[in-house]
């Protein structure tokens, strides 16, 4: 029997493949985001050689190379410093989703400018007399604060604080500030406080399926046998580009793809197809068809099922919400909001179908006919939301389903768009995602 050694499995073509798939394998280079790259780079180089404050709000989708440009911009800086190009900074970088309690920024913050550990109370107090005093010897330092959208608190301190302290004359603080949502400052400290703390804006659009192409071409690069058809390429960054632009979501069903291809290469080379002849050719290759297989895996997980199975006031309200989305670019709602989004449905709802309109009217007044009564908490979506909040599918706050409520997806928007986008009732009543 034949035995691989180690090295030949390592440089398997789909090992290599695979590995070069993955979202956490760092490219050599990082395309199609060439002019985000430019702009970040030319901020942070200035801040840093000018010894200024600088406070740089980066804002995209998920799976838009917004962490990633962050981190390449960094590691071409760090380059220059080597080389005497430029002055000596800090780096430190602070996830939202890697900390229990925002204000444990604080206690990061001051660990990296001073090698000292304090309580994030402590912390604040010595970084706010930091920021205060001029120190002619202060080295600059840039903070990545990623996944800020985690950041928030209900008196929203922490955001302002680290909005707030580039601006300060002495602090030679740069602040990136990396979130989901396009208006996070906004939303939260309002528009005066955002519009005088003068945040540069950089926004990352979704991913063009010619850009996934290149993305995923540019990894697959130099990988031996040809694995992957340019076919199959094409097709995945097509279905993903028309969903979300996520770059993350492209590479996982290319890479679960490759997995599914090799699969079949380890079969017996020697067993005939159906028609008798031998098809070695395709065999332990990605085509279109082990795409679609990658993508129906993808789209029949336990969430996809469940989101299908919604009773239909549950679907109406998930896909309001996308359609908020979609219309504001906000991630976050109010209950309100989305009411208003259902009551637009009812003018779209097709006459083929005359009773999705009384049940879509009925739903949202809690009682049939009363279309054009304000709406208040209607009972029939005010119930769904709940279900739904319960199912783990949205959060609203505290739990109410008033008017005023905040609400969000609690999953990725994608997951709905792939579960709901063929759901014949929901594009009948102008709800289609």
């Amino acid at each position: 029997m034949r035995k691989l050694s180690p090295s030949a499995v390592q440089s398997s073509p789909f090992q290599i493949a695979r590995s070069r798939l993955h979202v956490s394998s760092v490219p050599t280079s990082l395309p199609c985001r060439e002019g985000e790259f430019s702009l970040v780079y030319s901020h942070l180089e200035a801040a840093i050689t000018e010894g200024s404050g600088n406070c740089i709000y980066i804002s995209g989708t998920p799976g838009t190379g917004k962490t990633a440009t962050v981190r390449e911009v960094i590691s071409r800086l760090e380059d220059a410093f080597r080389s005497d190009e430029l002055d000596d900074f800090i780096f430190v970088e602070i996830n939202g989703m890697k900390i229990t309690d925002p204000h444990q920024s604080y206690t990061l913050l001051w660990e990296a400018l001073r090698g000292q550990r304090a309580s994030p109370s402590q912390a604040l107090d010595l970084l706010e007399r930091e920021f205060n005093n001029p120190s002619p010897r202060r080295v600059p330092c840039v903070v990545l604060m990623d996944e800020l959208d985690q950041l928030v608190t209900k008196n929203q301190a922490v955001m302002y604080n680290f909005f707030n302290w580039p601006t300060l004359r002495h602090s030679r603080l740069i602040v990136l500030a990396v979130a989901n949502t396009m208006d996070l400052p906004e939303r939260t400290l309002s528009n005066k406080i955002s519009s005088r703390l003068g945040l540069t804006r950089i926004t990352f659009p979704g991913y063009t399926h010619e850009q996934l192409m290149k993305i995923i071409q540019s990894r697959l690069e130099g990988v031996p046998g040809n694995v992957v058809d340019a076919d199959a390429v094409q097709f995945a960054s097509r279905k993903v580009a028309a969903v979300s632009g996520d770059a993350r979501r492209a590479l996982d069903i290319c890479r679960r793809a490759v997995e599914i291809a090799e699969g079949d290469a380890q079969g017996d080379p020697m067993t005939p197809s159906k028609n008798g002849t031998q098809d070695l050719t395709r065999r332990g290759k990605v085509t279109i068809a082990t795409i679609k297989k990658a993508i129906n895996e993808a789209t029949t997980n336990p969430v996809q099922q469940h989101l299908r199975g919604l009773p239909l006031m549950s679907k109406l309200v998930m896909a309001a919400v996308l359609l908020r989305i979609r219309r504001t670019g906000l991630v976050e709602s109010t209950f309100g909001e989305i009411l208003d989004e259902l009551q637009r449905a009812t003018a779209h709802s097709s006459p083929a179908l005359p009773g999705m309109a009384q049940i879509l009217n009925s739903g949202l007044q809690g009682t049939p006919g009363a279309a054009h009564r304000h709406l208040g908490r209607p009972s029939y979506v005010h119930t769904a939301a709940l279900d739904l909040v319960a199912a783990g599918l949205i959060n609203l706050e505290a739990h109410r389903a008033e008017r005023s409520s905040k609400l969000r997806l609690a999953i990725a928007d994608d997951e709905v768009k792939m579960a709901l986008r063929d759901d014949g009732d929901l594009r009948a009543m102008g709800l289609g995602v």
